[in-house]
């Protein structure tokens, strides 16, 4: 099968698509749109095929919930000791959920660290981008490889959540990380922050992430001049636009 990472599965024609803004239960697989939140994750969606030598598929991003959608349509070997379930409110509401390091939890962190690894590439408004390569790297890998990497990459959060914090104001703090920052988005919300403002330099892109204990959202809304989408809490500046620090600043103070 050949991976495309690309701005949505609307644009370029695809067989299949993981998180893409497209869904139907056949070959399209999405639960972050608004109307389509009544969809499993890809995680735990046991609708999804298994695709043909040649077909392509459209992905927008790689974490643990696409990459585990990739491996139901690989045929591949679905991890058997990881709760899916927990997978997908991880997915949507951050690691604050899941106070201790489970294995999904180190699982999803594994795979978020791979794809850093391997300079995953953001999705372009010049066209897609074939990541098959790379989807193939990360598959190679164990799942007792992978939950290790996690275990690692959780060790090091802590860093990470004290020296790329920026600011806080409040219920609002902005954190600006770079590829081998292991940052925790869930991490503030243990000190009472509640929105977290997020500018990763690697993909010049900015997120907004709220605590789920919080009344706040802003998936759907413009902040700062900027339309933010994705789910309500854990929304993302537009996919093939880069953006720069001081708009993430302006995010951030917007917010505050």
């Amino acid at each position: 099968m050949k991976v495309l990472i690309a701005v949505s599965a609307e644009a370029y024609p695809c067989d299949f698509s993981l998180e893409a803004g497209m869904a139907d239960g056949v070959a399209h697989f999405d639960h972050h749109r608004p109307e389509h939140r009544h969809n499993p994750a890809p995680c735990r969606d046991e609708r999804i095929p298994v695709a043909k030598d040649g077909d392509t598929i459209v992905i927008t991003h790689m974490d643990a919930d696409t990459f585990v959608g990739l491996l139901r349509l690989s045929g591949g070997a679905v991890p058997t000791d990881l709760g899916f379930d927990l997978m997908e409110e991880i997915d949507l509401n951050g690691s604050s959920v899941c106070p201790n390091p489970y294995n999904t939890l180190l699982y999803m962190l594994g795979v978020g660290q791979m794809a850093r690894d391997l300079k995953f590439p953001r999705p372009s408004a010049d066209g897609p981008v074939d990541v098959t390569s790379l989807v193939e790297a990360i598959m190679a890998k164990t799942e007792e490889k992978i939950i290790d990497m996690g275990r690692r990459v959780y060790e090091k959060s802590e860093a990470a959540y004290r020296d790329c914090k920026v600011a806080v104001n409040g219920p609002v703090g902005f954190w600006v990380i770079g590829p081998d920052d292991a940052f925790d988005p869930s991490r503030p919300y243990q000190d009472g922050v509640e929105v977290v403002v997020v500018f990763r330099r690697h993909y010049e892109s900015i997120s907004i992430y709220c605590s789920p204990a919080s009344d706040k959202a802003f998936g759907g809304q413009e902040i700062a001049g900027i339309q933010f989408a994705g789910h309500p809490k854990a929304a993302g500046s537009p996919r093939g636009v880069a953006f720069a620090e001081q708009d993430a600043r302006m995010v951030y103070e917007a917010l505050f």
